[in-house]
């Protein structure tokens, strides 16, 4: 070919590729303008504003273009509120093999974890005592056990609980009982007060005459619960006692601010802090919630204890109710005076649950 064929052959590709041009130019504007007369709203996006023409196609290159998958929609889980917790904690409590040194339901512990729980029990055991404990994670309702399936001695240890079946079941006011509204009210705060904070068995005892045992057995109704009151005191085990303690959280910190006996129930609490002979409390800072009973005997009757439950609450966790926060522990053993023991039991405890 010559120059000059070639140069027509040019002229003759650019005003056909320009007729293209013009041809969709036209079609798109056609296309556009009948769509809007019909009300539609056009959202494509064209990558050119015309059709490249069949002999512009046949000397380019073609490119590929890339393909973007679509970013996938976050799925949030919401956390569950304690209404959902509670049930869920009584469901995996019942979950539990209560005769192994070992057990978790609704939570897989790793190894880290397990070896340290197990070397804290068995701390107990190499120098001749028994122990067993329940924790309970009241974010999620998962549950940890080691021999929580033991009957074990109580000790003091129930009274709390059983404290807090009186005022959950209504068998005494507890907003009377918090400002004394009455005598009758300023006596059972007295016995309420000292029972909690110093472990008064005479205090204890009198209440316990007045009002007996079935507050607290309808108190464990629909819980699972298999052990309950048996006299004053009685054998539980760690299952059950931490069952009470779930409960007890659930009525103590699950009431919006504005239900009527919430200045009741904050009292309440109140006198669980700071309880005697707490090696829970002892492991916690002052700004942390914890709410607990210790229980001990030293060989009276023939009976040998020393026990810590209760409730721990981290630091500035509101609204209980909507975002639950802390942990549920009973700790039951014979480990009479040993503070130490129960300590690290505590601290260990803590430990695996702030890792979780």
């Amino acid at each position: 070919m010559t120059d000059a064929q070639l140069d027509n052959a040019i002229v003759r590709h650019t005003q056909s590729a320009s007729r293209w041009k013009v041809v969709c130019f036209s079609a798109l504007l056609v296309a556009a303008l009948s769509a809007a007369s019909m009300g539609v709203a056009m959202h494509q996006t064209t990558a050119s504003a015309a059709a490249p023409s069949a002999s512009a196609t046949a000397t380019m290159r073609p490119q590929a273009q890339p393909t973007v998958s679509p970013s996938p929609t976050p799925t949030i889980t919401p956390a569950p509120t304690l209404a959902q917790v509670v049930p869920a904690a009584f469901a995996n409590l019942s979950q539990l093999d209560g005769s192994s040194p070992l057990a978790a339901a609704g939570v897989k512990l790793n190894e880290m974890q397990r070896s340290q729980l197990m070397e804290r029990i068995e701390d107990f055991r190499a120098q001749g005592y028994q122990a067993s404990f329940v924790v309970v994670d009241m974010r999620t309702g998962a549950a940890i056990a080691s021999y929580g399936g033991t009957p074990m001695y109580t000790a003091s240890a129930i009274k709390a609980p059983y404290i807090v079946s009186l005022a959950q079941t209504g068998a005494v006011d507890v907003n009377a009982v918090a400002t004394s509204a009455t005598a009758d009210a300023a006596g059972l705060n007295q016995l309420i007060t000292q029972t909690l904070r110093f472990s008064d068995n005479d205090m204890y005892e009198a209440l316990y005459k007045r009002f007996g045992a079935a507050p607290t057995m309808q108190w464990l109704d629909g819980t699972g619960a298999g052990t309950g009151l048996n006299g004053y005191y009685g054998d539980v085990t760690a299952i059950d006692m931490a069952r009470m303690w779930v409960n007890s959280y659930e009525y103590l910190f699950g009431a919006p601010a504005d239900a009527a006996d919430a200045p009741g129930r904050a009292w309440l609490a109140q006198q669980m802090r700071g309880s005697l002979n707490s090696s829970i409390a002892a492991v916690h800072g002052e700004n942390e919630v914890v709410a607990s009973k210790a229980g001990w005997i030293y060989g009276e009757g023939n009976l040998y204890a020393y026990n810590d439950a209760g409730i721990v609450i981290p630091v500035g966790a509101t609204r209980l109710a909507e975002q639950p926060q802390g942990y549920v522990l009973a700790m039951l053993t014979n480990a009479c005076a040993r503070d130490d023991l129960l300590t690290a039991l505590a601290q260990t405890v803590d430990s695996a649950m702030r890792a979780a």
